[in-house]
């Protein structure tokens, strides 16, 4: 059956919407704080070696995990220096950045994702409703 010529008309005008949406919100302090922070993690030499270390680690510690005779002892320093690597990297300024600034981006997005929905189903997204109202305070 051939496709409405009107409904892809309708389609291209909502495509043409979600690229001004996209456009609108990469321009939004929330986005430009997360591409700034992106841009400062991608050009921080010293993470991603620490990122390439860690994930060499993990990869030696599975393998030695896979052996008939496991090394103890290896196993242990190889623990020790993930969890070195772990800690240096999760509080690397660089990287907290990253994170908090892509939460906040995240955030956003879900609130205009959410705002659409709504708009589409007449309904207000839930908020980690389980619908067993034995599980919280009330309906909000």
């Amino acid at each position: 059956m051939p496709e409405n010529p009107e409904n892809r008309n309708n389609d291209m005008d909502i495509i043409d919407m979600a690229v001004m949406l996209g456009q609108r919100i990469k321009n939004e302090e929330t986005a430009e704080r997360y591409l700034k922070a992106k841009e400062a993690f991608d050009a921080c030499e010293e993470l991603r070696t620490s990122f390439s270390e860690y994930e060499v680690q993990r990869m030696v510690l599975a393998q030695e995990a896979n052996k008939e005779e496991i090394d103890n002892e290896l196993v242990k320093r190889i623990d020790t220096r993930i969890d070195e690597l772990f800690e240096f990297i999760t509080h690397h300024p660089v990287y907290t950045e990253l994170e908090q600034s892509q939460a906040e981006l995240n955030a956003l997005i879900k609130k205009v994702t959410d705002k659409i929905t709504e708009q589409i189903t007449g309904e207000k997204p839930s908020s980690g409703c389980t619908h067993d109202c034995s599980s919280c305070s009330g309906c909000s």
